[in-house]
């Protein structure tokens, strides 16, 4: 296929005024003069310079009570359980919410599913069940 051009019909508005041999058909614009080309090396510059740098913190805490959290659902839980709570609740403070939800509730699940945090509830449970018996 080639190119070609297709002539397009002249509006009436154009064709309703014929060109007359004392006025010429087109007028002419008086030429604006040349303005220079603006650099777009700030406009570049602005688009692709990243933000003003903050300090960035890492979410210390919120790692440590996932790491705690996950590490006591396999062993040590009733060290690394309550660890894991504690960061979990400093992690909150410092409004890493979604670290301190995930160690949490990690630590939470490692301290349901224990039966040895079980047996030591049990244990107090009997302690000042036996404390009100004895006064």
């Amino acid at each position: 296929m080639t190119n070609s051009v297709i002539p397009l019909p002249k509006s009436p508005a154009v064709a309703a005024v014929p060109a007359t041999p004392d006025s010429p058909a087109t007028s002419e614009v008086p030429a604006l003069p040349v303005q220079p080309l603006q650099p777009l090396a700030p406009i570049i510059a602005v688009a692709t310079t990243a933000p003003p740098a903050t300090h960035w913190q890492p979410p210390i805490l919120g790692s440590l009570a996932v790491i705690f959290g996950v590490a006591s659902l396999f062993t040590g839980t009733l060290v690394l359980a309550p660890l894991g709570l504690a960061m979990a609740l400093a992690a909150g403070i410092f409004r890493q919410i979604s670290w301190a939800v995930i160690g949490g509730a990690a630590a939470t699940v490692a301290l349901a599913t224990s039966k040895y945090f079980w047996a030591l509830l049990g244990l107090a449970w009997l302690i000042n069940r036996v404390g009100w018996l004895w006064h």
